[in-house]
């Protein structure tokens, strides 16, 4: 099962959200707060919203009036959307896709990515996914089957990587080392048609931008 998850931050083209639904049969869906205001610009009904409500307006409040509302106070420890990953988690899905997770306000943004580390520890393939971007955590090793030509990137996330081998690119790296002050690994390129990424200390962060 997937979780997707629509928080309330930009959303640009509807289209392209209405298309990416269509490749995922039978979701379990989460708004989170004011991400409902985009759901209905879509006319899609969520399973379920969450939050502390001070975002989303009376319209959608009542538009949906049948879906379950979980509210929460305005002064909490969590944000809306580590509430909306915590219920995710106990879903037990097999990946939860974050909606609407970047935008102007880098304090949430950052935050949104920092979550993703709790679906990496529950053993959940997690992502951000937008228009421009399809960001995930790994550590460990992936093999992967991105067609030739696709940008990637790979940056530390919460310390040094020790041990970085990736193959099927452009620029190789062997028994690499990145840290926070030498960022080498932006915009690599595919090479092959199979890819394999392996670090063995650390969490790599990984995007695929459009741009």
């Amino acid at each position: 099962m997937k979780v997707l998850i629509f928080t309330n931050g930009r959303y640009g083209d509807p289209d392209f959200y209405k298309d990416y639904l269509k490749t995922v049969p039978e979701p379990y869906i989460i708004c989170v707060d004011g991400g409902a205001n985009f759901t209905k610009k879509i006319g899609l009904f969520p399973n379920v919203i969450l939050g502390d409500m001070d975002s989303i307006s009376q319209e959608t409040l009542k538009f949906y009036e049948r879906v379950e509302m979980k509210r929460y106070p305005a002064c909490k420890d969590e944000t809306d959307t580590e509430l909306a990953i915590s219920h995710a988690i106990e879903m037990d899905p097999e990946e939860v896709i974050l909606f609407g997770a970047l935008g102007t306000r880098i304090d949430h943004s950052l935050g949104n990515i920092y979550l993703l580390t709790r679906l990496l520890e529950a053993g959940i393939t997690g992502k951000i996914i937008d228009e421009k971007n399809c960001i995930f955590l790994m550590c460990g090793d992936m093999n992967l089957e991105l067609p030739i030509g696709t940008v990637i990137s790979l940056l530390p996330l919460g310390g040094d990587n020790e041990g970085i081998n990736i193959q099927g690119f452009k620029y190789p790296i062997v028994n690499g080392r990145m840290t926070m002050k030498n960022t080498y690994g932006i915009s690599n390129v595919v090479a092959l048609e199979k890819q394999r990424i392996s670090v063995e200390k650390g969490i790599l962060l990984v995007d695929l931008p459009k741009d």
